[in-house]
């Protein structure tokens, strides 16, 4: 008998279905004594600190998008498979991207300060801008960034972007590569920032990258906060060359109250949650099902995960 420890939220019923399904698999929780000694395989993330008692594990499938570095050696020197929920969340974070985006561009973020203040006051017609005629840069057109790319379409902006693989991906205009990046952003109006954190992206966008963009350009973040050097970005909007910056990422979370994004008036922050909708639903559980189905019969996982590239 397999056994699977389940160490994240299910939907209601989602348990008993399980195990109504899989009549021949045991699913214990973490607090069950010996769960993680006895686990084949994982649903959500398992202590990582504690992988090493985890002697039978041979497949964790993560509840995010995310992959945490520090388990990637682990589960290369085990021999550990990782499937994530990649591909799961495009369309609800481009909407989240395309949101902070109009916000910042049509000015809504003053106009509901004003309205909090009852201060009507017309001179946020001033510096406003149409996106359309617009040109998007995205930096890192997965699935998420395809669809950033795909709602910008809409909008009527030329979109570009950066990526490191040579996979088409639809509705961008151009695409140049990883070393291109500040070429890509010296013809930007806009950057949407959508690669996953690797150490190959920690850090990638810095001052000197940031000073390319176009005078003006709004900053959207909702890949991981460590990707933008934070006190680049600081520098560049308090300098007024970048007009906004919304953000749903920070090098450090929760972001601290200290920290300057708080009370920058040009800056929108969100706390992390541009992909609840899919954390709350049943796509994940049901994404699993399909990957333990796939694994018990040795066909090909979704969503499976590299750890040498950390995604």
């Amino acid at each position: 008998m397999h056994t699977v420890l389940v160490s994240h939220w299910l939907p209601d019923g989602e348990f008993a279905r399980w195990r109504r399904e899989f009549a021949g698999i045991a699913f214990v929780e973490p607090s069950a004594q010996g769960a993680l000694e006895s686990a084949d395989f994982a649903y959500g993330l398992p202590d990582i600190k504690r992988l090493g008692e985890a002697t039978r594990l041979r497949w964790i499938q993560l509840a995010s998008a995310g992959v945490p570095a520090p388990l990637c050696p682990i589960a290369i020197e085990k021999q550990i498979r990782i499937t994530n929920l990649a591909g799961l969340y495009g369309p609800t974070i481009a909407e989240h991207a395309m949101a902070m985006l109009l916000t910042l561009s049509r000015n809504l973020h003053v106009a509901q300060r004003n309205q909090a203040s009852t201060n009507w006051d017309r001179s946020v017609m001033n510096n406003m801008r149409d996106l359309a005629g617009t040109t998007l840069a995205v930096v890192g057109l997965g699935n998420i960034g395809c669809h950033i790319a795909r709602l910008a379409k809409a909008f009527g902006m030329r979109v570009i972007g950066c990526k490191r693989t040579d996979k088409p991906c639809a509705h961008v205009d151009r695409v140049y590569h990883v070393g291109q990046l500040r070429a890509m952003f010296a013809d930007a109006d806009h950057l949407a920032v959508a690669a996953p954190l690797t150490a190959q992206t920690d850090g990638l966008i810095g001052l000197d990258a940031l000073r390319a963009l176009k005078p003006g350009a709004i900053l959207i973040n909702v890949s991981r906060g460590q990707v933008v050097q934070e006190q680049a970005l600081i520098e560049v909007l308090r300098s007024g060359h970048l007009r906004a910056a919304g953000l749903d990422v920070f090098a450090v979370e929760p972001l601290p109250s200290d920290h300057p994004f708080w009370t920058m008036p040009n800056v929108l922050v969100s706390p992390h949650y541009s992909g609840e909708t899919v954390n709350w639903s049943a796509l994940p559980a049901q994404r699993f099902v399909r990957n333990l189905h796939a694994f018990l019969k040795g066909e090909p996982l979704e969503g499976l995960v590299d750890p040498a590239q950390g995604y």
